[in-house]
């Protein structure tokens, strides 16, 4: 039941976050379905499988990718159309809170330690869009070149 719940937070959030980059309207439901299962995918491995929340952002980012590429080509739109709005629910807002509310108590040494477990996730979400980018160019090369 959690899993579902998760699923339509991350799907309504994408929308919000989407309606407020001007998603094109035709764009929006395939752009809230890409955030909602690169969102699940990381839940999955977050907390199910029992995972790193590191390891998790660069799947979830992956998965993102991949499904973004993917509408893009069928659509015929650019793929940031539907990568934007959909990274949003993987963005560690909670982690930035953290760090601050922990440097606002005057505890320098757990403020470090969310703020680097803050860009870690997002540095590995970013390599997921940036790798699984690299795939498909490299794979849309060699099929132009076997033509």
């Amino acid at each position: 039941m959690q899993i579902i719940f998760n699923f339509v937070i991350a799907f309504l959030s994408t929308i919000a976050f989407g309606i407020i980059f001007y998603v094109p309207p035709k764009v929006l439901p395939f752009a809230a379905l890409t955030g909602a299962c690169g969102y699940i995918s990381y839940y999955i491995i977050s907390s199910a499988l029992g995972g790193s929340d590191i390891l998790a952002c660069a799947a979830g980012g992956v998965i993102i990718a991949f499904m973004a590429e993917f509408f893009a080509i069928i659509q015929k739109n650019p793929v940031t159309a539907y990568e934007m709005p959909a990274v949003m629910p993987l963005v560690p807002g909670i982690g930035l809170y953290r760090t601050m509310l922990s440097f606002l108590d005057g505890n320098s040494l757990k403020a470090m330690n969310n703020l680097f477990q803050t860009v870690l996730c997002a540095g590995s979400i970013a390599i997921g869009l940036i790798l699984t980018e690299a795939f498909t160019q490299f794979r849309r090369q060699r099929h132009k070149k076997a033509k």
